[in-house]
């Protein structure tokens, strides 16, 4: 995406105040502002007189103006000139994820440039359980999932904060303007969702064995590119590169692939299972049962390091977020051993991942060489179970920026985990307090081999250390590149705002000479927990993150506040663009 545009406001005139509540969710597009929508009950049509929807003016200043007009006092306009970021307080009445919507399709359409068949469904209505701050008891985080003529958007998702009194607080994420797709012409549908998805995969699985855990569906995919309609699937395959489990999107015409997103992300009821195989399918998976939940330790000390370190995860995101496995809802944490990974001409022990297809880890056993055996690091567990987080919450996309943050979210967390836990958390309850060392953000130390460069697999206080990754935002690697356009390497970015949020500090290389606050560790980890589970969204850039990262610090420890500061300090040190400015208040007129 093109830089995004940026309009900020001091005062403004109060807003007329919108009466949304839990009428009827899919209606007009264009609600009107004061429709007199009451209780159960239809919208009222819009009124073509003063008190009806604020019809916006056309270009992104005017628009800006409007929704200043509302009470955002924050406006932050994406590359398509929409908004990717509301921030204010604007009296509504939301009580329920369909007020949320209403909201939107109501007396926010216009700036987003809705078609008129949009529609939204409810994906997630969560509470904030964290309050920091008084003012958050009652707070509600609310996403939306655009809907184009009954067709889910892939890459339209909001995150509406409701407040306690109804209000709202901020809005998140892009959608997709102007959509003018048809599903329903049947020039644009010309074979099932079964042939387009066998058109697509001939001659790219092995044997022509697929296996298929989500089967072929309509979708609008606006990732990348011009928005097009796809069937969506979730497929598995041994293909001559190696196992793949990808999301594929194809042409409901033809069959050609539109897009691949990967589904190996390279819970407390713990099992771990023996597999002494080459990973060719989820089909051979879990294996053979060797430890369960509350079993003794046994003689194969790679099973008992999985199964205490799924525990510490466990514990970790339990008490020190409140987080019940990786679902919130008590998923069982499945994990798999001494796992070779299918490569082509051979079979790899270096390697450990989250299969999303099959929900479980997977471990190899490292060839002591490059890598250790991958059950030794607490990290790398962490890391990989965060992934199953990030599926559950945000669900960013596997490939460019958004790609990036998923890795990058893991990296924070599985360092987390492993400082946590050094700091004595445990199965009883938190440390006084999360200290974090020069180790910390060495992750992977423990599983990496004599011949891999500087014995760790990622640097997270100097990301450019491993010859690869990026920490600095003009130097990131561009979507499509290597790296499906970065994922790993763009991490480094995160990764050292995370670090410089921690621990204060500049650049380790001065690429710019930002000074960054000191927060601590334990502060940071609740922001980016806020920013990932709540505020992220699939198709969330660094940017987005950014903005949804202040958003959390506001919500945590107040607008203007240190934490708040700090964290546009961390991403203005690694130049990631974006705009904000010092809160003073102005110096009253003399009289």
């Amino acid at each position: 995406m093109s830089p995004a545009r940026s309009i900020r406001f001091a005062r403004f005139a109060r807003p007329a105040r919108l009466t949304l509540s839990s009428c009827t969710f899919a209606a007009l597009a264009f609600v009107a502002l004061a429709s007199g929508c009451q209780e159960d009950s239809l919208p009222a049509p819009a009124q073509e007189d003063s008190q009806a929807g604020l019809q916006l003016p056309a270009g992104p200043a005017a628009a800006g103006q409007t929704l200043g007009q509302l009470g955002f006092h924050t406006v932050q306009l994406g590359s398509a000139g929409t908004p990717m970021y509301l921030s204010g307080h604007v009296p509504a009445a939301i009580r329920s994820g369909e007020a949320a919507g209403q909201a939107v399709l109501g007396s926010l359409a216009t700036a987003y440039r809705l078609s008129a068949m949009t529609t939204f469904s409810v994906l997630s209505d969560e509470k904030d359980e964290t309050q920091t701050l008084a003012a958050t008891a009652g707070r509600r985080f609310i996403k939306l999932q655009q809907v184009h003529a009954g067709v889910p958007v892939v890459g339209g998702e909001v995150v509406v904060q409701a407040e306690s009194d109804g209000a709202i607080g901020a809005v998140l994420g892009e959608l997709v303007p102007e959509l003018r797709i048809v599903p329903s012409d049947p020039a644009a549908v010309l074979l099932t969702g079964d042939q387009a998805l066998a058109r697509a995969l001939t001659g790219r699985a092995l044997g022509g064995q697929v296996e298929v855990s989500e089967p072929p569906a309509l979708r609008v995919y606006a990732l990348e590119g011009a928005p097009e309609l796809t069937y969506r699937a979730v497929v598995s395959y041994n293909s001559a590169s190696g196992y793949t489990s990808e999301e594929i999107f194809v042409s409901p015409r033809d069959g050609k692939v539109v897009a691949q997103l990967s589904r190996i992300y390279t819970a407390l009821s713990r099992t771990v299972y023996t597999l002494r195989v080459c990973l060719a399918s989820t089909g051979s998976l879990p294996g053979t049962k060797t430890r369960g939940e509350g079993d003794a330790t046994v003689a194969d000390a790679t099973v008992n390091n999985v199964y205490d370190h799924g525990g510490s995860t466990y514990y970790f995101y339990k008490h020190f977020f409140g987080r019940d496995s990786y679902d919130n809802k008590g998923a069982p944490l499945r994990s798999s051993v001494h796992i070779t990974f299918f490569g082509g001409a051979s079979c790899s022990p270096n390697n450990a991942a989250w299969i999303a297809a099959a929900s479980q880890m997977v471990y190899g056993d490292g060839d002591n060489m490059i890598l250790k055996d991958l059950s030794l690091g607490l990290d790398v567990t962490a890391h990989e179970i965060t992934h199953a987080v990030t599926s559950s919450t945000s669900n960013l996309a596997y490939l460019n920026e958004s790609g990036a943050l998923n890795e990058g979210m893991s990296d924070v967390f599985g360092s987390g985990a492993h400082a946590w836990k050094e700091s004595g958390g445990s199965d009883l309850g938190n440390p006084a307090a999360i200290a974090d060392t020069a180790d910390t953000w060495l992750l992977g130390k423990e599983v990496a081999g004599p011949s891999l460069p500087g014995g760790s697999l990622r640097f997270m206080d100097n990301p450019t250390k491993d010859g690869q990754s990026k920490d600095y935002y003009p130097e990131r690697v561009m979507p499509g590149g290597v790296d499906n356009g970065g994922v790993h390497l763009n991490s480094g970015l995160l990764n050292l705002a995370h670090v410089l949020l921690s621990d204060g500090g500049k650049h380790p290389r001065s690429k710019t000479k930002v000074q960054v606050p000191k927060i601590g560790i334990e502060k940071a980890l609740r922001i980016w927990y806020m920013t990932n589970t709540k505020l992220l969204t699939s198709s969330s850039n660094f940017q987005a993150a950014r903005y949804a990262s202040a958003q959390a610090a506001e919500n945590l420890y107040g607008r203007c506040s240190t934490e708040w500061q700090a964290v546009h300090r961390a991403w203005d040190a690694v130049a990631v663009p974006g705009t904000w400015s010092l809160c003073v208040e102005p110096t009253p007129p003399k009289l």
